[in-house]
C-alpha cells in the first residue's frame, strides 16, 4: 500500500519518522548474538571482495571472524591439498607454539576423519561432529597438539562444560559433497558447551566459506 502525501504534510512526517527510526535501528550496535553474527558474516564477505585478496588471507580472516563472533578460544581451519589429496591444517589460532607446530606436521586422509576407532565422535548433523575427551584414545603422535595435554584426563564436572580434549569439527563440502576442508573448534571462553544455535551459525559460515574457496580456486585455475 502506498501512502500519498497530503496537504497538511502528515503522511510525509510519518514517512520521515519511519525512515529515522529504521536507520537508527540499523546503525545501532547489534543487540544480540544473532545480529552480531549476521553483521560479522557480512563484513567477512565484503573482505573477500577486495581486489587481489589471496586465499591464505581469506582463510586467516575466516578464522579471525569465528574468533570474534563466537566464544571459542581455539580455532583451526584445514584444507584438502590439490597435490596429494590429503587434509592439513592451514590456519591456527589460540594454540601454543608447540601445539601449532605439532598440528602443522599432521596430515589426514578422508577415511581418517570418520575413523571411529582413532577419532570417535558424535555426529550432530551432516556438517558437524563433536569429539568428547572421554572417548578419545589420544594417539601418542597427537598429544603435543593440545595446549594443555596434562589436563586431558580431567573429569568433566557437568554435561554442559567443555574440557581439554573436546573439539567440534564443522565440515566444508564441494558441489558433489566432496569434503574440501573443515573448521575445528576447541575450548570456549566461559568453559561451556556452545548452543545448537551457535553450531548452526557456524555451519552456515562454513558453507559460505566453502563457496568462496571453490570460486577462488576455480579462478586461479582458469
Amino acid at each position: 500500500m502506498i501512502i500519498s502525501s497530503t496537504a497538511n504534510g502528515k503522511a510525509s512526517d510519518i514517512t520521515k519518522e519511519i525512515e529515522r527510526v529504521l536507520k537508527q535501528q540499523y546503525k545501532r550496535i547489534p543487540a544480540d548474538q544473532n545480529e552480531k553474527v549476521l553483521d560479522g558474516i557480512q563484513k567477512f564477505i565484503e573482505f573477500t571482495h577486495q581486489p587481489r585478496v589471496a586465499l591464505r588471507d581469506v582463510i586467516h580472516e575466516a578464522a579471525m571472524t569465528v574468533y570474534r563472533l563466537f566464544s571459542f578460544k581455539e580455532i583451526t581451519i584445514g584444507l584438502k591439498s590439490r597435490v596429494d589429496g590429503k587434509y592439513r591444517y592451514t590456519e591456527i589460532i589460540g594454540h601454543s607454539r608447540t601445539a601449532s607446530e605439532a598440528l602443522r606436521r599432521l596430515s589426514y586422509t578422508y577415511d581418517d576423519f570418520f575413523n571411529q576407532r582413532d577419532y570417535p565422535a558424535i555426529r550432530l548433523s551432516k556438517y558437524t561432529e563433536l569429539a568428547l575427551a572421554e572417548e578419545q584414545p589420544f594417539l601418542e603422535s597427537e598429544k603435543d597438539t593440545y595446549n594443555r595435554p596434562t589436563l586431558l584426563s580431567d573429569v568433566r564436572k557437568s554435561v554442559d562444560v567443555i574440557v581439554e580434549g573436546d573439539y567440534f569439527d564443522t565440515y566444508m563440502y564441494g558441489p558433489k559433497d566432496e569434503m574440501i576442508g573443515w573448521i575445528e573448534l576447541g575450548m570456549t571462553r566461559d568453559g561451556k558447551m556452545p548452543s545448537m544455535m551457535v553450531i548452526k551459525q557456524l555451519e552456515l559460515f562454513a558453507s559460505i566459506l566453502s563457496c568462496i574457496i571453490q570460486q577462488m580456486t576455480a579462478a586461479r585455475n582458469e
